[in-house]
């Protein structure tokens, strides 16, 4: 296959099963210095961290806190793969087709991720951070910069997203968008999407690689 088409994966809630785990921690850190927000943990999926400290922790002592209980929390968090990831990034890259891990994740937390999932990075032909970005998810720029670097047009490239502000993103960019409802369900992923799915077991790539390569894709 012709690398006229590209995947670029989210990170959290969708290769790794790691969202719940984020939910209780930043519940508790929410508990403690009260955002003000109803449901933070929801508000924030896909946001860089340091987005949300400037939104919602503005106040440099709490910032400084916030971030604090967040690593330890990260510390000792365990990584494990979402069912189905496997199994579909190694057909992925026996077809040839280029990949990019694109997430809101810092290099403090990828450091973490590449300590305790060694090897899951080298799936991938290119990595954009958190770090690596001017303007995160919503906006399109992680998008299109995976797209970049691949070298594929982004109205080439299937995004596969769990969060809001990434299926934004997804779209600004001009991608097909996958939504995984496991996070915040089918009702909500659904009407957002391209194509949704609740796994990655459950993903039929060849009807999304004809799509993309057909005669393209309407934008939500």
């Amino acid at each position: 296959m012709t690398h006229d088409i590209a995947f670029l994966f989210d990170l959290d809630g969708v290769l790794i099963d790691s969202e719940r785990r984020y939910t209780r921690i930043w519940q508790g850190i929410d508990d403690e210095f009260h955002s003000g927000v109803a449901d933070l943990p929801r508000v924030i999926k896909g946001m860089t961290l340091q987005n949300i400290l400037a939104e919602y922790f503005p106040d440099p002592e709490v910032s400084k806190q916030v971030e604090e209980r967040l690593l330890a929390g990260e510390e000792k968090m365990e990584y494990a793969y979402m069912p189905g990831a496997e199994r579909l990034l190694t057909r992925l890259k026996e077809m040839g087709v280029p990949m990019a891990l694109v997430t809101s994740s810092d290099e403090v937390k990828m450091a973490s991720l590449r300590k305790k999932m060694p090897g899951i990075l080298s799936w991938f032909d290119a990595v954009v951070d958190g770090d690596m970005v001017t303007h995160g998810k919503p906006d399109p720029e992680p998008y299109l910069t995976g797209a970049r670097l691949l070298g594929v047009d982004p109205r080439n490239c299937v995004v596969v997203e769990d969060a809001l502000t990434g299926i934004e993103a997804g779209h600004r960019a001009g991608a097909y968008v996958v939504g995984m409802t496991d996070t915040l369900g089918r009702e909500v992923i659904e009407p957002r999407v391209d194509v949704a799915y609740d796994s990655l077991e459950d993903i039929d790539l060849q009807s999304i690689i004809n799509k993309v390569k057909g005669a393209g894709h309407e934008q939500h």
